[in-house]
């Protein structure tokens, strides 16, 4: 909790810099998104991996950002994120601690992480009075709000224990997986798309955007090698379609100009 007030802080004093600046332009908007998201690399936690299946996201963000010029802006966001992926398939094992052999025929996973996202746009728009092309890119600082699973193998759950790095036994197919997620991701987004005016102050955005995350998801004492011996970090990978409406308002009260 103190970390997301920590991050909803800052945000508010860059939005209240902007405010502060005289003779140009900021713009507030809301907005949502619908993602195709996965995580690159498994953990099973030394059971054997299935195959991967599509996964749909979703997203909500509260836009605030301060125009220099007609052409370049900084923009920053505030996104509610649903982001994970899905399995689907077959496994075969045999509990170390149990000797019970598993050979199950249809395996269901699906991990549900919940982010609160905080990209920092630079942006650069070109074009005609009532349509713009735009372009943003900039990193983000993810806080992982949640993360839960379904995990269902042939139509229930088994409860198979292994132990964490840290001596910790815990369920593999438990709902809460909060604590084997690290709290802190950071990103890379690009945004490219379209700014298409009603009037000279509202506008809609539409773009596709991309995020790739360059930090180990997986929490420190969850970094257990797989069925092969061998470890690969997870990351957070998705993309999707954003759509936003948005305003633009002038401080020093002059006439709006076209952006």
């Amino acid at each position: 909790m103190k970390k997301f007030l920590s991050i909803c802080a800052a945000f508010i004093f860059v939005g209240s810099i902007a405010y502060g600046q005289k003779g140009k332009e900021i713009v507030l908007g809301l907005g949502g998104a619908l993602t195709s998201t996965s995580i690159i690399n498994q953990n099973f936690y030394g059971e054997p991996e299935i195959d991967f299946a599509p996964k749909m996201g979703y997203g909500v963000q509260f836009t605030a950002g301060y125009y220099f010029n007609e052409y370049i802006a900084v923009v920053a966001e505030i996104q509610y994120s649903a982001q994970g992926q899905k399995y689907e398939g077959k496994q075969a094992f045999t509990d170390p601690n149990t000797g019970i052999a598993y050979n199950f025929t249809k395996v269901e996973r699906d991990i549900k992480l919940s982010y609160l996202n905080i990209p920092l746009f630079f942006k650069y728009t070109f074009g005609t009075h009532k349509a713009k092309f735009r372009f943003l890119v900039g990193p983000q600082l993810g806080y992982l709000l949640e993360a839960t699973q379904d995990y269902i193998r042939d139509g229930k759950k088994i409860g198979t224990e292994i132990t964490n790095l840290d001596g910790k036994d815990f369920v593999t197919d438990a709902g809460d997986i909060t604590e084997r997620f690290e709290s802190i991701d950071f990103s890379f987004a690009l945004d490219v798309g379209t700014d298409i005016y009603f009037t000279k102050q509202l506008f809609l955005t539409a773009g596709f955007r991309g995020n790739y995350g360059f930090m180990d998801i997986n929490a420190t004492a969850y970094r257990l090698n797989d069925i092969s011996g061998e470890y690969s970090p997870s990351h957070n990978l998705w993309g999707g379609l954003y759509i936003g409406i948005n305003y633009l308002i002038d401080v020093q009260g002059y006439s709006q100009r076209s952006f």
